[in-house]
């Protein structure tokens, strides 16, 4: 049984590969056969059958017609246990020059075989899009230069670009840091945006150095691999691929000259720069399945130039006594719950302020003082969204007004201002005056249930217990008859520890083999041990009175909670944002869980130590340490 098995095995071996060239299919297809000069037309090369890994197709030089990469799509699917995959490569042509053109088979290498798509003809003709000086028949003739185009006719490459490399640097491949100003005012938004330019197969890998960004709020752009937008762009006379891989929106804290050192990019590369007719993938579907994946790379390390602003001070003039220093373009709205109640009744007034700019930083705005009323702050949320390149959201206010006198009264109006920057002036809105009624009461004055909760960060000191410890002054007995008993014993449990040692050393070894196939296992299993030695590093800056501990408190705080959720659900570490965890914390706890709002208290604790002015409460440290040792508690107990 088992050599007719084996021969099974061996005559399968043998068989494969021609069961699978003989089930690969090439095909080649244009969305358009006739066409005008400059007109893009989109070559799509299918493969279907092929369980091997890939490499795009390289297409033969066509006079008249230049040829781009644009990348590839993969589909795998399972019917009735059977699997079928189908890979495209994609391309964009475009004709320069009026004429027939033929776009010769191509050869598509499949494991050891090579196929051949069919050929492919293409009728270019001149209309409105003719460059200046083509024929009508004949020949194609080459494409005029940039600057004798006639601008209808649209650019594929953009006109060419100098960078100036450091010496001894690399020119195939480098990255750029590029803010869109160089000058803004306090607290405006500015987009730092790392374009990496390469002529390799490269995979872009995250931050070596993250960037020093110290007195700006920083959000970040989540960027996913395989959307990020990818160009051809020219620089001094060669053709690289362009990507945006990283953007963060800053917000300037402070007035003053500014320089930001933009950190270190990692990469890894094929040596071999890319061809001049189409370039290989670019954070294709091979940094997953294809064959790069397993080609030797080499690390690199991509350091931009430093950027230097400057951040103009709010101008005094035309500022509003209403100004707590919000800049953007924002829109009020209010409402109240009722407009009749009785005397000692709460009336609570909700605003919503959304738009454009940094909402975390909006604080609520100033209640005027009032006679016949009682003021309270009921409660505080806000919402970050990212539009293309903006950074807003919303943030809502409600404030309980209790009335004291009966009759017609009025909730006033309550200010908001805020600085436009594109508008460079002073903007103030206003609530409406909303209009009460107030009946007679005999009920007394008392706290609303739901304004007592606010006092839960209140810390009461208690005297937890006494620590006295006597000394014991009995001295130890003479040498007994029993020593041998005694050595026994101690030789007995030494023997019981050293076979416990053994099988601790025998569980290690089993768990590293474990983990070593399973990652996400590792992750997930050393979470709370690298929690708990976190917190005890945390306790000691806790206790620290240094102003710059407080601060290292609070950046180490928010760094072991990043670490220790994103191990748990196998995130990655560099590439996760606070919107991530966000999501990912309200799936597991739901979103009107009261923990979940203790965890975006502690975000919050984090960004003000960051970015407050003055030394940070001990209490505030402590309510930090509570709140993460409570997420893990609590994670915990969910995965058990």
């Amino acid at each position: 049984m088992r050599k007719i098995l084996l021969a099974t095995i061996i005559l399968w071996g043998v068989m494969a590969p021609s069961l699978q060239a003989e089930e690969v299919r090439v095909s080649a297809s244009l969305n358009k056969r006739v066409v005008q000069v400059g007109e893009e037309v989109r070559l799509n090369i299918r493969i279907s059958g092929a369980n091997t890994n890939l490499q795009a197709p390289r297409l033969a030089q066509l006079a008249g017609v230049e040829a781009y990469y644009t990348g590839r799509a993969s589909h795998i699917a399972f019917v009735n246990g059977v699997s079928s995959s189908n890979v495209e490569f994609n391309y964009t042509l475009i004709p320069r020059a009026i004429g027939h053109f033929t776009l010769n088979p191509i050869d598509v290498q499949v494991g050891q075989s090579v196929f051949q798509t069919e050929a492919l003809e293409i009728e270019v003709s001149g209309g409105q899009s003719q460059a200046v000086g083509s024929q009508s028949q004949g020949p194609a003739q080459r494409v005029p230069s940039q600057s004798q185009m006639p601008p209808s006719v649209p650019q594929a490459v953009p006109q060419d670009q100098v960078f100036s490399a450091s010496p001894g640097t690399d020119d195939n491949i480098f990255v750029q840091a590029v803010v869109d100003r160089k000058t803004l005012y306090q607290n405006e938004q500015m987009l730092l945006t790392y374009s990496l330019y390469t002529r390799y197969d490269t995979r872009y890998e995250g931050f070596d150095k993250e960037p020093e960004t110290s007195g700006f709020w920083i959000e970040e752009f989540p960027m996913v691999d395989r959307d990020v937008p990818r160009e051809t762009v020219r620089m001094n006379g060669k053709r690289y691929v362009k990507a945006d891989v990283k953007k963060l929106a800053l917000f300037p804290t402070a007035p003053g000259n500014y320089t930001i050192q933009p950190g270190t990019l990692k990469v890894s590369i094929r040596e071999e720069p890319q061809g001049s007719n189409a370039f290989d993938e670019f954070f294709s579907d091979s940094f997953f399945t294809g064959g790069a994946f397993f080609a030797r790379r080499q690390n690199r390390l991509l350091v931009p130039p430093p950027i230097q602003l400057v951040v103009k001070p709010l101008p005094e003039n035309g500022k509003p006594a209403s100004f707590q220093g919000a800049v953007g373009a924002f829109r009020l709205s209010a409402t109240i719950d009722k407009d009749k109640v009785k005397q000692n009744e709460p009336v609570t007034l909700k605003m919503v302020i959304e738009g454009e700019g940094n909402i975390e930083t909006i604080t609520r705005p100033k209640v005027p003082v009032l006679t016949g009323f009682k003021t309270y702050d009921a409660d505080t949320n806000s919402k970050l969204f990212q539009a293309e390149n903006v950074i807003g959201g919303t943030k809502s206010f409600e404030i309980v007004f209790i009335p004291k006198e009966e009759g017609s009264s009025f909730v006033p109006p309550i200010e908001f201002s805020f600085f436009d920057p594109r508008q460079e002036k002073y903007v103030t809105l206003k609530t409406p005056n909303f209009p009460i009624q107030v009946e007679h009461s005999d009920q007394n004055f008392q706290m609303p249930q739901e304004l007592a909760g606010n006092a839960i960060f209140q810390k009461q000191v208690k005297s937890e217990g006494k620590d006295i410890r006597y000394i014991d002054e009995k001295v130890p007995e003479a040498f007994s008859a029993h020593a041998v008993d005694w050595i026994y014993t101690i030789l007995l449990w030494g023997d019981l520890l050293l076979l416990a040692f053994l099988l601790l050393l025998w569980m290690k070894d089993r768990q590293d083999r474990l983990f070593s196939k399973d990652q996400a296992l590792r992750r997930r299993k050393t979470a709370r041990g690298a929690a708990s030695a976190n917190m005890n590093r945390l306790k000691k800056l806790a206790h620290s009175s240094k102003e710059e501990d407080d601060v290292a408190f609070f950046v180490e705080l928010e760094k072991a909670m990043i670490q220790y959720l994103a191990d748990k659900w196998n995130l990655s570490t560099y590439g996760v944002t606070r919107q991530d965890l966000e999501e990912t914390l309200t799936a597991h706890f739901g979103a009107e869980d009261a923990h979940l709002k203790d965890v975006f208290e502690l975000y919050r604790l984090c960004d003000e130590s960051r970015f407050g002015k003055g030394s940070v409460p001990q209490a505030s440290k402590k309510i930090g340490l509570k709140i993460f040792q409570d997420t893990v508690n609590r994670i915990e107990r969910m995965r058990k």
